[in-house]
């Protein structure tokens, strides 16, 4: 059977740096988390997936990130079974499949070449609604049904936006539900400083913009949303490598991403 080539350039690209680690991790015999949508993927397009495994840091980052994100979310569901998630960015994440419970309806959002390959690659459910336009243009808003019970994932993405951007999209989210909560990867102030020395930076033609040095500065940037929850990536992967990351996490927390988690004020 042919391949699907890929061809996704810049930002885009960086999509398949996750998908890559989902993958590793679902093949271990004691994995943390099991992606078929994952495999199936690395298998069915032409892409040199290879050049992003031999960087171990970012294949446990991206592997902690998940682990955390689907605890999240699964949480979120549970309390509010009947919710709407918005996966802004989406890439060729399937957390629907990991985390459904039968009932929620789920929303990707993410740019049309994107969308184009998710509607080849990945099975159609009839509670999903993939939608192809900029995270910032407005129009995807209409399509969420419920907008008081609302999960909002940001993952693997704001970094890329400006913090005028990160403003914008977030204060037009406050604007229009009644009830959001956000999952938001934010990327360490560190690491955008730093960022030559990120493998993606290294492999991708991308460049990070925006961070933060803890999680309040989101709060403080958009004060409509208050923080419930912060999650240190480095936590996350000393399940996956414990004996390393026991030596260098005390210098890698302050510099590493982590999943903050917060509540729109006022619900």
């Amino acid at each position: 059977m042919q391949k699907e080539k890929i061809t996704l350039t810049g930002v885009n690209e960086t999509l398949l740096v996750p998908l890559y680690a989902r993958a590793l991790e679902s093949r271990k015999p004691n994995h943390l988390f099991y992606d078929a949508t994952a495999l199936h993927i690395i298998d069915a397009v032409q892409y040199d997936f290879e050049k992003h495994g031999k960087s171990n840091m970012n294949m446990w980052g991206c592997a902690a990130r998940t682990v955390l994100f689907d605890k999240q979310a699964a949480a979120h569901i549970k309390a509010y079974p009947d919710c709407c998630v918005v996966n802004i960015a989406c890439g060729l994440d399937d957390r629907f499949r990991r985390v459904d419970n039968g009932r929620i309806h789920w929303y990707n959002i993410d740019f049309s070449d994107v969308i184009e390959l998710r509607k080849k690659l990945i099975e159609p459910n009839e509670r999903v609604t993939d939608i192809a336009c900029s995270a910032l243009d407005d129009s995807w808003i209409v399509q969420v049904a419920n907008k008081e019970h609302t999960l909002i994932i940001a993952e693997g993405f704001l970094m890329y936006l400006t913090q005028e951007d990160v403003k914008k999209l977030f204060d037009t989210i406050a604007k229009h539900f009644t009830h959001a909560v956000l999952l938001l990867e934010l990327m360490s102030q560190w690491m955008v400083e730093h960022q030559q020395y990120h493998d993606t930076t290294k492999k991708v033609d991308v460049s990070f913009v925006w961070g933060v040095k803890e999680s309040q500065d989101f709060v403080r940037l958009c004060p409509q949303y208050r923080l419930i929850a912060d999650h240190n990536f480095t936590d996350g992967m000393k399940q996956i490598a414990p004996i390393r990351m026991a030596i260098i996490a005390p210098m890698m927390r302050n510099k590493n991403n982590r999943l903050a988690c917060f509540e729109q004020i006022g619900t």
